[in-house]
């Protein structure tokens, strides 16, 4: 019951947090028979909402890490969301091995019946765009359900890629990438002669197809670079193709030829860096965006008009904004800091906490709307002006930020007009090079 009433609370709060949720492959789910769900983790908690989503309408269990289950209270809520615990060599708890022992039959069991069980295999959370070697305790239970059921499970592995622009950011957008399932009984005559290999070959399967669903760097120095590729580069590659801005197959192509010339051409690279590094800083130093340098031949008087319009406008309603919905977001944000510092953690605890703070708020602010202005048209204008107002309030917030901005071209790039050329002729030669180095990659 717990389960089904949050899972309706999570689906909305999701959608809400989330400017855009996509899913790709999701004709690969299984209409049917058991199914062990693999996904990447680079953010804690989210990762399994957002998995459960996926599946929806059918309930999933998870396999969670067995340390979070120290309180009764724990216990009990968990085990009502569906939650087995797992204990890792580094978890302090009596009888670790009979605890895990008891926790893998129970996935047995729940395999045997048909059900959807979901594991990170890598065993914790990081946010970084890669994906940690597998623990094998996937493969063991995979394997060791069918071995219970003399093969004849026909259990699924289903691989789910999850992809963030910005894990830790409110509104920002998520990619689901799901694999086509793959069986687990392929791995019967293996396991029969060795187990253990069987195991090692089955978790080294689930890696390359979860890595192909991912966006995959080898260091943050990698990843940074990337970054600044799709930044100035992407946009134009994805107008050429057709391809969504987050698309996760385009990024991959970037990480792919950064390896590839990285071993052929490292001088190449080595330029393409010092050039993209040197570019960035400088418009750092000048507080300027690549954004603003991209479209400066589009920056005209009369647009900083119309902005200033819009502002002036929009100001009453960027008030009540933060009137209904201000504290309610802030409080979340404090609570996400005072529980964990680790910003894998920041996005779901901010999530969860807003879906208690908004609903009171709202609650007060009805209870003071209907204590002054007993009407029921008091009541259906709050529920209509604070939702919409709080959407009002971030975008207008990110328009006034491209207002400074624009101001700041202006400022600066209105007088000293060689300034902007060395700019422009800057970000043409790194896209020359990417272009050419493109060329040669195809």
């Amino acid at each position: 019951m717990l389960y089904t009433i949050l899972n309706l609370v999570v689906r909305g709060a999701l959608k809400i947090f989330f400017r855009k949720i996509r899913i790709e492959g999701k004709e690969h789910i299984p209409s049917n028979g058991s199914v062990i769900v693999v996904a990447n983790h680079p953010n804690t908690f989210m990762d399994p909402i957002l998995a459960t989503l996926v599946m929806l309408p059918k309930q999933v269990h998870f396999l969670a890490n067995g340390s979070i289950f120290k309180t009764a209270i724990a216990r009990l809520v968990l085990s009502q969301l569906n939650t087995i615990p797992i204990y890792r060599q580094q978890d302090k708890t009596d009888n670790r091995q009979q605890q895990n022992e008891k926790a893998f039959q129970k996935c047995f069991d729940f395999l045997a019946s048909k059900g959807i069980l979901l594991i990170f295999p890598e065993g914790n959370s990081i946010n970084e765009r890669n994906l940690r070697p597998l623990k094998t305790g996937t493969a063991r239970i995979a394997l060791g359900a069918e071995h219970q059921n003399n093969f004849e499970l026909a259990l699924s592995i289903l691989p789910i890629g999850l992809n963030y622009s910005k894990p830790t950011h409110f509104r920002e957008e998520v990619v689901i990438n799901i694999g086509k399932p793959f069986d687990s009984k392929l791995y019967r005559q293996q396991y029969r002669e060795d187990p253990v290999a069987a195991v090692n070959e089955l978790t080294s399967e689930i890696q390359q197809r979860l890595s192909s669903l991912i966006v995959v760097t080898e260091s943050r120095q990698e990843d940074d670079l990337v970054r600044k590729i799709e930044t100035l580069y992407k946009k134009q590659i994805s107008l050429s193709i057709k391809e969504n801005n987050l698309d996760v197959n385009l990024t991959q192509n970037i990480v792919k030829a950064v390896n590839y010339f990285r071993d052929h051409n490292p001088i190449l690279v080595r330029e393409i860096k010092e050039k993209i590094d040197n570019y960035f800083q400088t418009i750092q130093e000048f507080n300027m965006t690549d954004y603003l340098i991209e479209k400066s031949e589009r920056i005209r008087s009369e647009k900083i008009f119309r902005y200033i319009l819009y502002f002036v406008t929009g100001f009453p309603l960027y008030i009540a904004g933060l009137i209904f919905n201000y504290t309610p977001y802030s409080v979340p944000s404090k609570i996400a800091n005072w529980i964990s510092k680790d910003e894998e953690y920041r996005a779901p605890i901010m999530m969860t906490a807003g879906i208690v703070t908004f609903p009171i708020y709202y609650a007060l602010m009805y209870a003071l709307g209907w204590h002054f202005f007993p009407t029921p048209f008091v009541i259906l204008g709050l529920t209509i002006i604070m939702p919409f107002s709080g959407f009002f309030v971030l975008t207008y917030y990110k328009r006034f930020r491209n207002l400074k901005g624009t101001f700041v071209y202006h400022r600066i790039f209105k007088k000293e007009k060689s300034t902007l050329d060395w700019f422009t002729q800057q970000r043409q030669e790194i896209i020359n090079l990417l272009e050419g180095a493109r060329q040669q990659y195809q």
